[in-house]
């Protein structure tokens, strides 16, 4: 983060309150999580590789008087082994400080009926969640997670909750000065309990991006509105949401600039504007059959998050959906081939996700879970289109389309096989192993997928990762 000053208003409060108030209710807890990873691309020709990765936090939460708190949170990360072997860091696309050895993860107050009013404030740096994650979560899967420099507001009135988030200076994720994403974000957000057996929350979002890395040199402003419903209705858990984006896609000057807001050079006019026209919609059904043996739970998901076709390059749009600072961990499979929040797993062209998930109670301690997704790109690879946007040569692409290796939409498959362990109340040992069933699709768009038709002997290979897990928490007063 470069923007440090929140951060330092967190510590100088934390300082005068253990001074002024030495009798403060004061909590000490941390956390150990070590985790031992294997893993080997899609791509035969480029080994495999395995590493650990360790998160350790410590924590001081202090309760200054009835109105007023204080969290402090520092963490210290590292990844040790053959981390670097494919030239790729699986943590390095997302996560604010992942790199870093030691550092404030969260240093933030809380006021409580702020100014005389109903209204709590949270100010600092912290982890900015929202409804499951979709848009803003935490991606704590990753081994330093994402915090961020914020402001949030949230006013309470019955069923009512009407919250304001200033997110500053989030950080791309990857630790230097040509990738620094300069992206700052007002949230206002509305939410309203008790309907259709559960929660109803509208939604709205400016991005306001001068990035290093921005599609121009001009600063962008682009927007988000949408909604989310849900609940639980005659048994069955569901979830419905849907997020159109609109604004700036970029002011071009140059062919180079339309590379940026594409991924790479179209067939766009250049000097011209280009706008954002973009959307996401997510489904969500499950039941869990309590008196069933094992009481599974089974979930239906479908997600679809619009992409850049040719219609949108010849028109002078931006059509893929930007996925702000989501968990994709949490949504689009474990392996985390499409958690790049500009669409980079799919190069800008969408991505459809079917997936069931299912959860398994195999004893008090022990817990199963078995995911399946299906990957699809959101735009059509199967009709006459150029489909430009790629990162491959477009002569090359084409000749791969009207060929013996004609592709389609179909990115693959995936299976995520996961078994959580509970030890105690404070210890927990999680095994995972998840297959990805690569395509010739996936292999021309996805890096880690092959080098495309020429390269026949492992443009359908799968992809493999495993690991296993500790994870300790422990708290002391």
């Amino acid at each position: 983060m470069k923007k440090n000053y929140l951060i330092a208003i967190a510590v100088a409060a934390l300082m005068l309150a253990t001074t002024v108030a030495q009798a403060a209710d004061i909590t000490f807890s941390g956390q150990f999580r070590p985790r031992f990873n294997v893993e080997n691309d899609a791509n035969e020709t480029t080994p495999g590789r395995s590493y650990f990765d360790t998160r350790i936090r410590l924590n001081a939460a202090a309760n200054v008087n009835a109105n007023t708190s204080i969290f402090l949170q520092m963490q210290s990360v590292g990844q040790w082994g053959n981390v670097q072997a494919n030239g790729l860091d699986r943590d390095s696309s997302t996560g604010s400080d992942n790199l870093n050895d030691i550092g404030f993860h969260q240093a933030f107050i809380t006021l409580k009926s702020l100014f005389g009013k109903a209204v709590n404030a949270k100010i600092g740096r912290q982890e900015v969640v929202l409804d499951g994650h979709r848009l803003f979560g935490h991606t704590g899967w990753t081994t330093g997670a994402q915090t961020n420099d914020a402001i949030r507001l949230d006013h309470a009135a019955g069923n009512h909750t009407l919250s304001y988030v200033y997110v500053a200076s989030s950080e791309g994720g990857v630790l230097n000065t040509a990738a620094d994403s300069n992206l700052n974000f007002h949230v206002v957000r509305a939410n309203t309990q008790g309907i259709l057996g559960g929660n109803l929350t509208g939604m709205f979002v400016i991005a306001d991006d001068s990035s290093t890395n921005a599609t121009s040199s001009d600063e962008e402003v682009w927007y988000t509105v949408g909604a989310r419903q849900s609940g639980k209705l005659g048994g069955l858990d569901y979830r419905v949401e849907y997020y159109h984006q609109f604004g700036d896609g970029g002011v071009s000057a140059s062919t180079s600039d339309h590379a940026g807001a594409y991924g790479t050079t179209p067939t766009a006019t250049v000097n011209s504007h280009i706008d954002r026209d973009a959307s996401m919609f997510g489904i969500r059904v499950g039941k869990t059959f309590k008196n069933a043996r094992l009481s599974p739970t089974i979930t239906l998901w479908y997600d679809n998050l619009s992409g850049t076709d040719d219609s949108d390059v010849s028109g002078n749009d931006n059509g893929t959906f930007h996925t702000l600072q989501d968990t994709g961990h949490k949504f689009y499979g474990l392996i985390d081939n499409f958690t790049s929040a500009i669409g980079d797993g799919t190069q800008r062209m969408g991505l459809q996700d079917i997936a069931i998930k299912t959860k398994f109670k195999v004893s008090d301690v022990n817990t199963l879970k078995i995911d399946w997704h299906q990957f699809l790109t959101q735009t059509d690879l199967e009709d006459t289109d150029s489909d430009t946007i790629r990162t491959n040569a477009g002569g090359a692409f084409t000749a791969a389309r009207s060929g013996t290796g004609v592709l389609s939409n179909d990115l693959g498959q995936e299976v995520d096989v996961t078994l959580v362990h509970k030890y105690d109340s404070n210890t927990k040992f999680v095994v995972g192993y998840s297959h990805y069933f690569a395509t010739l699709t996936h292999s021309w768009l996805n890096g880690s997928g092959g080098t495309g038709p020429d390269n026949t002997n492992n443009e359908n290979d799968g992809q493999d990762w495993f690991y296993v897990m500790a994870e300790d928490r422990k708290s002391v007063v």
